[in-house]
């Protein structure tokens, strides 16, 4: 950030300066976007006053405050500066989204949903175990069905857990592919 100092009514010492850049430069901790600064430091009797300009990417800001010591009226004029732009901050990131940034926000939030791959023409792999192996895997898996391929006689069977818990295993005479 450039920062540029004037003096009304008496000379700046560099101690002083230094002070008044380190605390308009750390303004940007608040706002990134800060580009130049004027610092205007006036001593009219036994009043200091500090005004400080900020000018950023598309705005200004403008604060100044009045103390005893020089030091002082600068810390004032730094604390006004820090709320205005924590408030316009505040107002850009509650602004109105377009309908570009909307779209862009909803699609990011949204999960993708995957379709289903289309299995009505692709053949079947059912896993080729005993009835006795499907009892005990369906008892460890947790799940409700599993359909297999009997080693034993080579015939298609579902093994199914009841709502009273037990396992029986059917032979799955027939299965048709229902119309979609």
């Amino acid at each position: 950030m450039e920062i540029t100092f004037s003096s009304r009514h008496g000379d700046l010492s560099d101690a002083l300066k230094e002070y008044a850049r380190q605390e308009v430069e750390g303004l940007s901790r608040y706002f990134e976007r800060l580009v130049e600064a004027d610092i205007t430091l006036n001593q009219e009797g036994h009043r200091d006053i500090a005004e400080v300009r900020i000018h950023s990417s598309n705005d200004t800001h403008f604060a100044s405050s009045e103390a005893e010591d020089m030091r002082s009226a600068i810390d004032g004029t730094v604390a006004k500066l820090k709320r205005q732009l924590q408030r316009h901050k505040e107002k850009l990131n509650r602004r109105q989204l377009t309908r570009g940034e909307r779209e862009l926000v909803t699609a990011r939030l949204q999960p993708v949903a995957e379709t289903p791959p289309d299995m009505s023409s692709a053949p079947v792999e059912w896993d080729r175990i005993t009835s006795s192996e499907a009892i005990e895997r369906l008892g460890v898996s947790g799940e409700e069905v599993l359909v297999f391929v009997d080693t034993a006689d080579g015939s298609v069977k579902i093994a199914r857990l009841d709502g009273e818990g037990s396992i029986s295993v059917v032979a799955a005479e027939a299965f048709e592919l229902e119309d979609r």
